[in-house]
């Protein structure tokens, strides 16, 4: 792959990790992107640059720490839907089919972006 492509991908996962952290957390783009960089340890400059095309070459840590930080995030909301899937199975009467399987979606669309980036998909 050429440099012009990893940084893309780096920028689309660093957008996909902020738009996590916005969802999870709250407030704006800019604070979820200054979370998300203490998260992965590096400066907030560095993903406003990414975010903001005028990164010129990516460096390989920044990425590996994207990637890691994502597959890891995946992984815990993976273990989440897990345990609400069969907490939901537990519980007795018709709401418990319809949490069940909305918890089984999330599940899989979970386990296919976490297989997607690389963290494998047999959890």
């Amino acid at each position: 792959m050429s440099a012009g492509v990893y940084l893309e991908e780096a920028r689309t996962l660093a957008g996909t990790c902020i738009a996590r952290e916005r969802a999870r957390h709250g407030g704006n783009a800019d604070e979820a992107r200054d979370r998300l960089a203490r998260r992965i340890g590096w400066a907030p400059g560095t993903l406003y640059n990414l975010m903001r095309e005028r990164l010129k070459g990516l460096d390989y840590d920044l990425r590996l720490r994207l990637t890691e930080y994502a597959v890891e995030d995946l992984q815990n909301e993976i273990d989440a839907l897990t345990r609400e899937m069969e907490r939901a199975r537990n519980l007795r009467g018709p709401q418990s089919v319809a949490l069940a399987d909305k918890a089984q979606k999330l599940l899989t669309e979970a386990q296919a972006l976490h297989a997607r980036l690389g963290g494998g998909g047999d959890q």
